[in-house]
């Protein structure tokens, strides 16, 4: 009998408005911890969240149940709420719209969360601009 699959790996990419430095150091670390414990919420697992001043990036266990655009969706709109209620009472965080996502193999699995713990070092020559036109998740 054919093994069904109960959940996809996804990695996923989104910027700041305006790819504004808005994400602060000081605050990432609890924002990744938010986003992962909101998640489970949805039944989404969380492998790893990390990212820059303007963008994040996000591998995730996708359940067949929540499409990809509900999970981003959901992560999206958390976060910023959280980011707001936290950082920015002003109200002047808010995410970019649109993502870039990746189905990921699950021989990749850790060529890709290496690549996300690792953003600073990949960002210290290449801007998020020049990343998103390079993009090739086989290079990770």
């Amino acid at each position: 009998m054919p093994k069904t699959l109960n959940q996809v790996w996804v990695h996923a990419v989104w910027s700041t408005k305006d790819r504004l430095p808005l994400l602060k150091r000081y605050f990432r670390g609890e924002l990744n911890i938010y986003i992962k414990e909101n998640s489970l919420e949805w039944g989404i697992q969380v492998d790893v969240v990390n990212g820059m001043q303007d963008h994040l990036h996000v591998l995730f266990k996708l359940p067949t149940t929540v499409s990809v655009a509900d999970a981003i969706k959901q992560m999206k709109g958390a976060s910023s709420r959280w980011v707001n209620e936290n950082y920015y009472p002003t109200g002047k965080f808010e995410w970019q719209q649109g993502y870039g996502v990746f189905s990921v193999g699950r021989n990749e699995i850790n060529r890709v969360r290496n690549y996300i713990y690792n953003q600073e070092y990949h960002h210290q020559n290449r801007s998020f601009q020049d990343e998103i036109k390079q993009f090739d998740i086989r290079r990770m």
